[in-house]
């Protein structure tokens, strides 16, 4: 394992504030992360750095002597970045958020050059996201999987409506002949048909097939794609069939680039909520971030929670 110049940093901002929470303002980080790159450090040198209390953390004597080491080189190294950085008006906040990148695309992307603060975006599936935030190493994420962790919280955001689409300009007369109520007919259609997907999001398909027809679908798409909006983009130029959350095509479908043609036996819905730590110093930023999401689902008529 190797050190990071971070680790120290965050040593250093312990041991001058004395509290887990005071070096996190400092370094404009959660509490969590903090925790961590001093769990790393003392795992790195083998030593207990601090003394953990309920008010204050007390440097050991170990602790005291790497202060003493690392004190004038880590001056000199915040002073280089003081002198190279471009001043923008006082020091910004970091807020690092993790959603899909469809989302991120359609719904937040083009307010980033209004903020005030910097941010950080980070595209995973809704496992590896919901990770990252019980790790401290995001702050905000949307997701549907909500974690026991006492330490967070989800609040419900809005319902994500499951739809099958179609290409503009495939041939849907024998899909509009078939008896619905006959699953066999209606599963031997669906399988003869083109199909694509994302490789990061195999579930939409699998999650729409068992709910219709409670089983897994026995076949595999013919197209992996990059993300959702590239499945759109196909669809549009030829035959094909996607299952794709309304909010994503919605666009696509009022412009007739695709078609909605079934929504299932039933509607399959999935609650996304934004996941949260309960104690934040970034809670206006985060609010921020709520706030554009939650005006832009509502001018486009998506339920909101």
């Amino acid at each position: 394992m190797q050190a990071n110049l971070e680790w120290f940093r965050t040593f250093k901002a312990i041991y001058e504030t004395g509290t887990m929470s005071g070096a996190a303002k400092v370094l404009y980080v959660s509490q969590p992360g903090v925790g961590l790159h001093l769990n790393a450090l003392e795992a790195y040198t083998g030593f207990s750095l601090f003394e953990r209390t309920s008010r204050k953390m007390i440097p050991t004597e170990r602790g005291t002597l790497l202060y003493q080491q690392i004190n004038s080189a880590l001056k000199g190294l915040e002073d280089i970045e003081f002198r190279f950085k471009k001043k923008a008006g006082g020091q910004r906040a970091t807020l690092t958020v993790g959603m899909c990148v469809e989302t991120f695309q359609q719904a937040l992307e083009k307010y980033i050059p209004k903020l005030d603060f910097n941010l950080i975006m980070q595209f995973d599936t809704n496992d590896k996201l919901t990770e990252a935030l019980e790790k401290g190493t995001i702050d905000l994420i949307l997701t549907s999987n909500v974690s026991v962790n006492k330490q967070l919280n989800f609040d419900p955001f809005t319902i994500e409506k499951l739809i099958l689409v179609a290409g503009r300009d495939m041939n849907l007369s024998e899909f509009e002949a078939l008896d619905k109520q006959n699953k066999k007919e209606l599963k031997q259609w669906l399988k003869a048909q083109l199909w694509y997907n994302t490789a990061s999001d195999l579930r939409l398909l699998k999650l729409f097939w068992e709910q219709n027809f409670k089983e897994l679908p026995d076949f595999l798409p013919n197209y992996i794609v990059p993300n959702k909006f590239s499945i759109i983009r196909c669809l549009s130029m030829g035959d094909g069939l996607a299952i794709l959350p309304d909010f994503i095509c919605k666009e696509a479908l009022e412009n007739g680039v695709v078609r909605k043609i079934w929504e299932g036996y039933q509607p399959v819905e999935s609650t996304l909520f934004f996941g949260m730590r309960k104690r934040s110093l970034l809670a206006n930023e985060i609010l921020t971030i709520r706030t554009m999401l939650c005006n832009e689902y509502q001018e486009n008529s998506i339920t909101s929670l």
